[in-house]
C-alpha cells in the first residue's frame, strides 16, 4: 500500500531544536532504563552513544554518575544529522561539567553505517532508536559489532508499538477518507523482535537477548500532547489549513480515549524533579548483545 513519508535526514534535522517535546520524552524514559541495565562503568570504560540525537543517553549517564558521586566515563556521541550533533555539543557546558570531564565527551557527525573508530574500541555501545532509521541496518549492526571490544555489551533498540500512530491514522481517515496513511520511513521488519535479533546475530554477535519495555509519549495535558504530535508530523501530512483544523480536533478526541497517567522522576536539568503527566504507551524492543 502506498504511504505518505518524509526523508529520514529531513525529519531529524527539522525536529532537532525541539527534540525533547517532539519525542514526548519517550526516548529519554527509555534511555534512563538502558543506562540502568548497562554493565557498571570503570576507569577503562569507553561508551559509544550511536545515533545520539541531542545526546540524551549521554546526558543520562552523566546524571546517574553524578548522583552516585562518580565522574562520567569517556563517551563518543555520533549522529548523521548535523543539527542533532550541534545540539548535543551544548550539554556538557549546560551541565557545568568540569573541563576534564567535558574533554572525555566527544561529538562527531557520523553515519551509523560508517563508524569512524578503530576495531574493538568500545566497552559499552548503545544505539537507542537509531538502527531502524539506518539506510543499511545490517551494515550498521556490523559496525556496532566491529567497534565493540571483546567482552563488551551493545544495546540496540527499536519499536514494537508506536502508540501515537493509531491516533494519527484515525485523524487522517476522517480528514481524507481512503487517503494514504502516514508512516515513518522505516521497514515493518524493525517492529519485530526476531528481525532485530537476527540482524545482530548475522553481524557477529553470539549472544543476543531481546525483551520489551513500555515507555510513554507524554505531555502535561491531552491538548499539549496533541500539539506536540501536530508539530512533529505536520510536514509529512501535507494538509491544508482547513484540513489541519479538523485533523487537530479528531486527534484530540481520539487521544482522550487512550491516554494514561504517567509519573516521571527527574529531567535533564533537575534529576530530583517529579512530574505527573498523561501519555500514550510506546513499546520498545531492547536487544542486549555480547561480543
Amino acid at each position: 500500500m502506498s504511504t505518505t513519508s518524509i526523508s529520514v535526514s529531513d525529519h531529524f534535522n527539522a525536529v532537532a531544536a525541539k527534540y525533547e517535546a517532539s519525542t514526548g520524552g519517550c526516548t529519554r524514559e527509555l534511555a534512563k532504563y538502558l543506562v540502568d541495565i548497562l554493565p557498571p562503568f570503570d576507569e577503562a570504560t569507553q561508551v559509544l552513544d550511536n545515533a545520539c540525537g541531542p545526546g540524551v543517553l549521554a546526558q543520562e549517564i552523566v546524571i546517574k554518575q553524578h548522583a552516585a558521586n562518580k565522574e562520567a566515563p569517556s563517551i563518543a556521541c555520533v549522529d548523521f544529522a548535523p543539527a542533532m550533533v550541534e545540539l548535543a555539543r551544548t550539554f556538557p557546558h549546560a551541565y557545568a561539567l568540569p573541563a576534564e570531564q567535558r574533554d572525555r565527551i566527544t561529538f562527531d557527525v557520523m553515519s551509523g553505517e560508517d563508524i569512524r573508530f578503530p576495531d574493538d574500541q568500545f566497552t559499552h555501545s548503545i544505539t537507542n532508536q537509531g538502527i531502524l532509521f539506518f539506510k543499511d541496518g545490517p551494515k550498521g549492526a556490523s559496525e556496532i559489532f566491529r567497534t565493540l571490544k571483546p567482552g563488551g555489551t551493545a544495546i540496540v533498540t527499536s519499536w514494537a508499538k508506536l502508540g501515537y500512530i493509531n491516533l494519527i491514522h484515525h485523524a487522517q481517515s476522517i480528514v481524507r477518507p481512503g487517503g494514504q496513511p502516514f508512516r515513518l520511513p522505516v521497514s515493518d521488519d524493525w517492529f519485530q523482535g526476531a528481525h532485530l535479533e537476527k540482524t545482530l546475530k548475522d553481524a557477529g554477535f553470539g549472544e543476543v537477548q531481546v525483551h520489551e519495555k513500555t515507555v510513554h509519549y507524554a505531555a502535561k495535558s491531552v491538548t499539549e500532547l496533541c500539539d506536540q504530535l501536530t508539530v512533529l508530523f505536520a510536514a509529512g501530512l501535507g494538509l491544508s489549513d482547513s484540513e489541519n483544523v479538523v485533523f487537530r480536533k479528531e486527534l484530540q478526541e481520539a487521544a482522550e480515549k487512550v491516554v494514561v497517567k504517567v509519573e516521571r522522576f527527574g529531567s535533564s536539568r533537575d534529576p530530583d524533579r517529579r512530574e505527573e503527566l498523561i501519555g500514550v504507551p510506546m513499546v520498545a524492543l531492547v536487544a542486549v548483545a555480547k561480543k
